[in-house]
């Protein structure tokens, strides 16, 4: 029974991220590069392009994972103009944002902004490295920038402020940095819970754990609108007020 659960599991596996490998090709040259030689507004189109791609995968994973169900709170896809602050729990929790989120932008590990192909995209889509030369002097203030006009335009940017995945599940601190970013463009924070995915995608494991009955749910737990210009707003208790709100969110859901 266990061999044939593995089985399942490779199988399927197999069949999703061989979606998301040649989906990739795919859209490169049918869909990317026309956009990157004739899109007007070639940003735009490359993260409609990206939520398009990653929709369409998670449109698989429903329909191959049947045991998995996705709880995804409607007003979750209505967000706009506003800095998304998230826990990551998985892999999947970017992909997944943005298969929820037409016109979206994120910090990335500089790492993968060298990668062939995959950095030209980041760097096309909008992306923002997290190298401290990107954080600092002008190429930070050009980053800022082009997140307020990002946002301005109706767009999203979506953080994970513990930096990276929680192997267990538990939260860690919080990046004081994700807010002064939220104040410098006057933002509203949508403070957005997962959960789940690391149950479908388990931290360490290759294989979707597709035989296993799992829940996977996306819901805004908190908006906060700070007052910025308050000569008492400070990055680090708004980073730390948010935590706390996502321990207790966490809390009474483990309690249900």
């Amino acid at each position: 029974m266990k061999i044939i659960q593995r089985l399942t599991d490779l199988v399927i596996t197999l069949l999703l991220w061989s979606y998301f490998l040649f989906g990739s090709v795919a859209f490169f040259f049918l869909l990317y590069i026309p956009a990157y030689l004739f899109s007007k507004d070639r940003v735009r189109t490359f993260q409609k392009l990206s939520y398009l791609h990653m929709k369409i995968f998670f449109t698989l994973v429903r329909l191959l994972v049947l045991r998995t169900k996705f709880v995804i709170q409607e007003e979750v896809r209505a967000i706009r103009s506003s800095v998304i602050v998230c826990n990551h729990i998985s892999y999947l929790d970017p992909i997944l944002l943005i298969s929820l989120l037409p016109q979206q932008c994120t910090i990335v590990k500089s790492t993968f902004f060298t990668v062939p192909f995959f950095g030209w995209l980041l760097r096309n889509s909008g992306y923002i490295p997290s190298t401290p030369s990107e954080m600092t002097g002008p190429a930070m203030i050009k980053n800022l920038e082009n997140i307020k006009k990002h946002l301005a335009s109706g767009g999203n940017l979506f953080v994970f402020p513990e930096g990276t995945r929680s192997r267990n599940g538990k939260l860690t601190e919080f990046n004081k940095g994700v807010f002064s970013i939220a104040r410098y463009c006057a933002a509203p924070l949508q403070l957005v819970l997962l959960q789940g995915t690391n149950d479908l995608f388990r931290p360490g494991s290759f294989l979707f754990g597709t035989r296993n009955f799992s829940r996977i749910e996306v819901k805004i737990i908190r908006c906060l609108k700070p007052d910025y210009a308050s000569e008492n707003f400070s990055a680090a208790v708004l980073a730390d007020q948010s935590r706390a709100f996502f321990e207790d969110a966490v809390s009474r859901d483990a309690d249900r």
